[in-house]
This record gives C-alpha cells, structure tokens and sequence, in this order.
C-alpha cells in the first residue's frame, strides 16, 4: 500500500530521473527507506508540475506513513 500510494504520486511524470525513483521505490525494503525517497519524489513532480501540487502530493502521503514512521518526521511540507 505504502509502496504503490508513493509510486502513484509520480504516475503522471516522465523521465529517466523517474524512471531510476520508480525502480528505487519497487526495490527498496523498509517502510523508512521508501518515507527517505519522498524528497525524491518532491523534486520530480515539482520539475514536471509545480512545487505546490509537488507539496499537495506529498503531503497526502502522511496518512500512509502514519503508524510506520516516527511521528515526528511527519511534517508538512509547506
């Protein structure tokens, strides 16, 4: 779930950067190794769209993440 939700925010970009965050998310093995490619991910929507949908996208991740990753590294990006 937290695997696809992440790779779903990345569905509509383009590239080989993508493509590379893209097999990074499907091989990674920790819930926290796939919460530290999140900035990852912010970078490439925010290039393919724009920084407040890059953030939007982001941070409709928390809900996934809670529970798996210390609450205090789940802030909002702003």
């Amino acid at each position: 779930m937290i695997r696809s939700a992440l790779l779903q925010t990345v569905a509509d970009c383009d590239g080989i950067s993508v493509h590379r965050l893209r097999h990074k998310i499907e091989h990674t093995q920790t819930v926290q190794d796939l919460w530290l490619l999140r900035n990852d991910a912010y970078q490439l929507i925010s290039q393919a769209t724009s920084q407040t949908v890059a953030a939007e996208r982001i941070n409709a991740l928390l809900a996934v993440f809670e529970g798996w990753v210390d609450a205090r590294q789940l802030g909002r990006i702003r």
